[in-house]
């Protein structure tokens, strides 16, 4: 038989994939191009709808979870609060014992108790006579405060002292310590105290007082406390003051003395019979009426009225106005002044503009006082606008001006940094006794005050660092001055 032709059998052999093309040396197997068949156009669109439509629901699906994941956040999606700052040793020694007195009356379970540490050093030089005061020493308080026993009965007690820790005998003077540079403690409140709501408070005994001319004067070791029996408390728009003092603990002192001896009437044992009305009828307006009759020593009536005004959103405007009246009254014992029977006036008027945005406080004051005798205040500091840290420029006849800034540095320099800056300056003053000229005078005060916000480290919570200086300008007379470092600490203990 005849050979068969060799590319029938070639392309069976390898199918349609190949294709058998001539060459020089022969017949040669190459691969065939691919050829795509085509589908009918109703295929084809069906076909493509069937591959859209899962895409479509895929899409849907994704935005659906998308937006259902979206929400308000909540309080798990914020970060955890800063830690608690610590509790200083002390106070968590009193933790158990609150943690344990947390379900008894309210007269146990709302106990007070508080611890006020104070370190003072005090430098000053008189220009009268050159003397030197000067003392550094270390006490506070301890107070205790019960809660109400059938929301009407308490009572309380505060135990103060001071201790030297510098205390040249040749220096005494400073009021931080008794005459001789003695330390002290006493127990300058003790109280029963009866309330009906803000309508009625009444205390009895040992206590502090808070009144024009009659006050704590706290500004050494430890303030003023007095004897007696008050009542006070807040009606709508008036706010009132009133009782009977029989005796005062001064400030330097563990011994209580009739108010009467304190101003100058020795060997007396009378008190006090005072009255307080504080009104505020519209906003920003406040008026005070004050009266205090020292029983055969002299009579005070004090009147104050103080207006806020804004002016815009950063600027507002404190207007006020002053007045006192005193004079001998029964037997006249505080006989200090060329008449017996003596009076004498002081009016003062002051203006303060305030910066909100600064916390920037600019004041300036005027005063002047009548010649029949200088302002008394044996039983506190004096409400007069121009009280400085060594004078209170209220000598008889004397006519005085202040200027002054307050500041608090917060934003600008320091966190809990604030100070302030005061110029006053009197004159025309006479002794009350003789009618002679006294020296015309000038003082320059800067105060600074720091607590420090620092959570850590725990001891420090509660610390306040004050540091005063003043300089006293006499005419005729040395240049006096005085330095003043405080250091308060008080702990809440329940």
């Amino acid at each position: 038989m005849g050979e068969q032709p060799l590319a029938p059998r070639l392309e069976a052999s390898v199918g349609c994939s190949m294709r058998i093309v001539e060459h020089r040396r022969g017949q040669v197997p190459l691969p065939r191009p691919c050829r795509r068949e085509s589908l009918p156009r109703s295929l084809l669109s069906r076909r493509t709808a069937q591959m859209r439509l899962p895409r479509a629901c895929l899409a849907l699906a994704l935005v659906f979870a998308l937006l259902t994941s979206v929400r308000p956040a909540v309080a798990e999606d914020a970060p955890p609060p800063p830690p608690a700052p610590p509790v200083p040793p002390i106070e968590r020694l009193f933790a158990p014992l609150r943690e344990a007195m947390k379900d008894l009356p309210p007269f146990l379970r709302d106990t007070d108790l508080k611890l006020h540490f104070r370190s003072y050093y005090f430098d000053r030089q008189n220009p009268e006579g050159g003397v030197n005061n000067e003392a550094w020493t270390f006490g506070g308080w301890a107070g205790y405060k019960s809660g109400w026993l059938f929301d009407v009965f308490g009572i309380g007690a505060t135990f103060f002292g001071s201790a030297p820790l510098y205390a040249p005998d040749d220096k005494d003077g400073t009021l931080l310590l008794k005459p001789g540079q003695k330390g002290y403690s006493v127990f300058g409140e003790a109280y029963a105290a009866l309330r009906y709501h803000d309508c009625v408070l009444v205390k009895g005994y040992r206590q502090l007082v808070n009144q024009a001319y009659i006050n704590a004067i706290d500004n050494r070791m430890t303030p003023n406390t007095f004897e007696g029996i008050t009542a006070g408390g807040k009606v709508d728009v008036v706010q009132y003051f009133a009782g009977y003092l029989s005796k005062i603990k001064p400030r330097n002192q563990d011994k209580f003395v009739f108010m009467s001896q304190q101003a100058g009437a020795v060997g007396s044992d009378d008190g006090v019979i005072l009255g307080s009305v504080r009104l505020t009828p519209l906003a920003g307006l406040q008026i005070d009426v004050a009266e205090q009759y020292g029983i055969n020593t002299f009579n005070t009536v004090y009147l104050e009225g103080a207006y806020l005004l804004p002016l815009d959103a950063n600027w507002k405007l404190r207007l006020g106005a002053q007045f006192t009246d005193q004079r001998a009254v029964g037997d006249k014992l505080v006989a200090n002044a060329a008449k017996t029977n003596w009076s004498t006036q002081q009016e003062g008027v002051r203006v303060q503009a305030l910066f909100r945005d600064l916390a920037l406080t600019l004041t300036s004051a005027f005063s002047i006082t009548g010649s029949g005798n200088s302002i008394q205040f044996p039983w506190g500091y004096t409400p007069n606008y121009l009280l400085m840290m060594d004078r209170d420029f209220n000598r008889a006849n004397e006519k005085a001006v202040l200027f002054g800034a307050a500041c608090d540095f917060s934003t600008l320099v320091a966190q809990g940094l604030s100070g302030n800056f005061n110029v006053a300056a009197g004159w025309d003053a006479i002794d009350p006794r003789t009618g002679a000229s006294a020296p015309d005078q000038r003082e320059y005060d800067a105060t600074f005050d720091y607590r420090p916000p620092w959570p850590r480290p725990a001891f420090v919570q509660g610390w306040w660092l004050r540091v005063r200086g003043g300089i006293l300008d006499q005419e005729g007379k040395r240049l006096g001055w005085q330095v003043r470092l405080i250091l308060n600490w008080e702990r809440d203990l329940f």
